[in-house]
């Protein structure tokens, strides 16, 4: 899949969206998608579902085709592809594109323990060979 910058946010309700069009992996229909969402234990209106989709369309997250009288939606982007733009978004537009400012920004803090410092370095280790 070939996958370009979006300038365009996808909203905590449309991820949600998102996320389970990723794991079906797969077409799914308005009506699929609602009966999926209410699963979860949330109220999806048919409606809300329907605009969601609609507007991942219009900003490019999804493809919307015709089978039968349905309308079947699947996306034009992978969850890592979407990932990685979010977090290469993120550095740029809040560390100015420095990762070393990033990782600055949790020195000291106890949200990074050792286990997880050990992973990091082994990480860079592998990228720098």
């Amino acid at each position: 899949m070939i996958y370009m910058k979006k300038e365009l946010n996808i909203t905590n309700a449309e991820l949600k969206v998102m996320n389970q069009i990723w794991t079906i992996g797969d077409m799914v229909t308005v009506p699929e998608m609602v009966e999926i969402l209410n699963s979860q234990g949330e109220e999806w209106a048919y409606q809300t579902v329907a605009t969601f989709l609609k507007n991942l369309e219009k900003k490019g997250f999804l493809s919307v085709t015709k089978k039968g009288k349905r309308l079947c939606y699947f996306p034009l982007i992978s969850q890592e592809q979407y990932k990685r733009n979010e977090a290469e978004g993120f550095l740029d537009s809040t560390f100015g594109g420095s990762m070393v400012n990033f990782l600055t920004a949790f020195r000291g803090s106890k949200k990074i323990g050792k286990k997880e410092i050990q992973e990091l370095k082994a990480w860079l280790d592998e990228y720098d060979n």
